[in-house]
């Protein structure tokens, strides 16, 4: 089981890496189809982070599960991925849009690195 949590963590990051990307994709290139980048990683985000936590929480892995960190994480996760179907669905959304979803990822990051 260890393996397949490994590359769950895997997604995960990947899943992060789209989101950064595509907030960097839509500075550079407005017309771009950032937004449907920006969903896939924030629906990786999600999926994953809850498999993570379903399979620590079985006890399947050797990973202690701090629920009030995963359920803040999830909340913001949450809050990112309807953020990025918003855009997805009104493509002439403000930068504010874009630069609110690259914040809360950043928050994201901070809270799974520093709690």
């Amino acid at each position: 089981m260890d393996i397949v949590y490994d590359l769950l963590v895997v997604a995960h990051l990947l899943g992060m890496a789209l989101l950064v990307s595509g907030v960097v994709l839509r500075l550079t290139a407005p017309n771009s189809p950032s937004a449907m980048v920006l969903m896939t990683g924030a629906g990786t985000q999600v999926i994953t982070g809850v498999a993570l936590t379903g399979i620590a929480s079985a006890g399947l892995v050797d990973t202690d599960v701090d629920n009030t960190k995963i359920a803040v994480k999830l909340v913001v996760a949450v809050a990112v991925l309807v953020l990025a179907h918003i855009l997805w669905r009104k493509p002439q959304a403000g930068k504010g849009l874009l630069y609110t979803i690259a914040a809360l990822t950043l928050v994201n990051v901070g809270i799974a690195v520093f709690w």
